[in-house]
């Protein structure tokens, strides 16, 4: 006899419902707006900060940083720079971490300084600052490196273990907490002030390289680089938005006035949604 023998009408339809939007996945919070377009500037983007309205975009094949107008036209480039990468801001400056020099630079009226750290990272990937705080993504000695007025800590060692990380790529704090994209562990890691691992996110996803992040009060948003994806987590670590189309290596995002910024370095252009 067939399971669904002897049901109402009323409540098959119920059921063929539930299966339905069941099998659709989370909701669609993002809805595609534009793509600014930045192959003929030949910019691979890889970093993005918006400063007021200033957008400033990571070139790191070509070793610069750039200022861009909403058409993807340069408005500032600084050139002096050895592979940028995920880039913040602090005080209203760029703060770019320079994998090839393993330095952390901030951009200063024009003029690139050098900003202070006791520790020497290894091909640093992102960095942020908080009050007398950095926290830098040390990627190739698989930790994350924080101090706390210049007194040298870290999280982390090579390993697929909490607290532990395969070439992290991408810092940020929010809060009282530091999010980690642990890239090549697929996943996002979640840490209070002193260090120590509250949650891991994502790690059921199925992400091939987590390679950027972007954090407010709302959201945790993931780009899936290898699987050309887009994630999008509550702080509870729920799943809320998947999207699977239109990337092309997406390295970082960004969500600035109520819009989501995804650049894709690969097909050099930046995907908009509202």
């Amino acid at each position: 006899m067939s399971p669904l023998r002897g049901i109402k009408g009323v409540e098959l339809l119920a059921i063929i419902a539930i299966i339905f939007l069941s099998s659709c996945g989370p909701n669609t919070l993002w809805t595609f707006d534009h793509d600014i377009l930045l192959e003929e500037q030949d910019i691979s983007p890889n970093g993005i900060t918006i400063i007021g309205d200033q957008v400033w975009i990571a070139d790191t094949d070509n070793n610069r940083l750039v200022r861009i107008d909403e058409t993807g036209g340069i408005i500032e480039q600084i050139e002096e720079l050895e592979r940028p990468m995920h880039i913040n801001q602090v005080n209203g400056m760029p703060l770019v971490p320079e994998y090839g020099s393993d330095l952390i630079r901030v951009l200063n009226n024009g003029v690139l300084d050098t900003f202070a750290i006791t520790a020497e990272p290894d091909a640093p990937a992102s960095a942020d600052v908080l009050g007398d705080r950095i926290i830098v993504a040390d990627f190739y000695n698989h930790r994350v490196i924080y101090e706390i007025d210049g007194v040298e800590h870290h999280i982390g060692k090579k390993g697929d273990q909490d607290g532990e990380f395969h070439y992290p790529t991408d810092v940020q704090f929010f809060g009282d907490q530091i999010f980690v994209a642990d890239a090549y562990n697929h996943r996002v890691q979640v840490f209070d002030l002193d260090g120590k691992h509250i949650k891991t996110i994502g790690a059921d996803a199925n992400m091939n390289a987590a390679t950027g992040i972007y954090v407010n009060a709302d959201y945790i948003v993931v780009t899936d680089f290898e699987n050309d994806r887009v994630l999008t987590y509550s702080h509870e670590g729920e799943q809320l938005d998947v999207m699977a189309e239109g990337f092309h290596r997406p390295t970082d995002a960004l969500i600035h006035n109520g819009k989501l910024y995804v650049l894709n370095f690969k097909g050099k252009f930046i995907s908009v949604f509202q």
